[in-house]
């Protein structure tokens, strides 16, 4: 059986729409309004799921456009992976997991080489910060309170980056106003970010306080992310103004050669994930962080 084949001529005041005869195989006109002169277009509704078009009657077909998602891709010879416990995960791996040009903590959404997804901010480690309330230290590559002394409640967060699993709760008790000193001082955290992961980035000139618990929040979908308020008491604000790189950034301001990086060592990076820092170490925001803090 052929396929059905629909016939379309337009011109100033006239349209036809054709269907097969039956008898002859052919496209005849079902309906006509004045001249039916002007070129055909036929459109084959078999290669409408092939995903090919039949162009005029004159020319040749053509295959439809399609969009390619981005590949992954190796990193060069120079990079080293980073393991985390062991493991080495999509942010330590030398590889370009989600095709952006940008390799491990290059990848502004890789926030530490304990960090599994290259394309969004969440860690993907099962298990790790999948508490809808309880916080701890976003930085260290698990969950749970306990060894860092940092503890946090999204219910306290008016912004409510917990969405509908942890409403903000203006009566919640447990709100802390000041942290551990355990916890202002084993909490790695990056410039621009407070010790539960609620950070400020800038995208196309507008500034954003996002939760980076929001397994869905990418640079490419900023909007959609969960806003948060940051937790003054261990908020490690950012100063492009000193030449400190701020989080979503690898590069040092403008008018700075090399960063700047407040009570640690500074560092570089390279897109392809090389930095300048010692072994066991690796570079966020223009400092050198411990892989496994201590």
């Amino acid at each position: 059986m052929r396929p059905l084949v629909l016939s379309v001529s337009v011109v100033a005041t006239a349209f036809t729409v054709a269907c097969k005869s039956p008898e002859s195989g052919e496209a005849t006109s079902a309906l006509t309004d004045g001249d039916t002169s002007g070129p055909t277009t036929t459109i084959n509704l078999t290669d409408i799921t092939t995903g090919t078009t039949t162009g005029p009657t004159t020319g040749s077909p053509t295959e439809a456009t399609t969009t390619t998602a981005p590949q992954p891709t190796t990193a060069g010879p120079g990079c080293v992976p980073l393991e985390c416990e062991g493991e080495v995960l999509a942010c330590g791996d030398c590889m370009d997991n989600d095709g952006d040009g940008k390799v491990d903590i290059a990848d502004p959404e890789c926030v530490t080489p304990c960090d599994n997804l290259e394309d969004t901010f969440a860690t993907g480690l099962p298990g790790d910060n999948v508490d809808p309330c309880n916080q701890d230290c976003f930085f260290d590559g698990n969950s749970g309170a306990g060894n860092d002394k940092c503890e946090w409640n999204l219910k306290c967060d008016m912004a409510n980056p917990g969405g509908e699993e942890c409403p903000y709760d203006p009566d919640y008790k447990n709100c802390p106003e000041m942290q551990s000193e355990q916890c202002l001082s084993s909490c790695q955290v990056p410039n621009g970010c407070d010790c539960f992961g609620c950070c400020t980035v800038e995208v196309d000139g507008m500034t954003y306080d996002i939760f980076l618990g929001d397994a869905d929040c990418s640079l490419a979908d900023i909007d959609s992310c969960e806003q948060c308020t940051k937790n003054d008491d261990c908020d490690e604000e950012c100063h492009p103004e000193e030449c400190e790189i701020c989080f979503g950034e690898t590069e040092p301001p403008p008018g700075c050669e090399d960063p700047t990086c407040a009570g640690g060592q500074s560092c570089t990076i390279d897109m392809e994930g090389n930095s300048d820092c010692p072994e066991g170490y690796y570079c966020q925001t223009g400092c050198c962080f411990t892989v496994i803090p201590p």
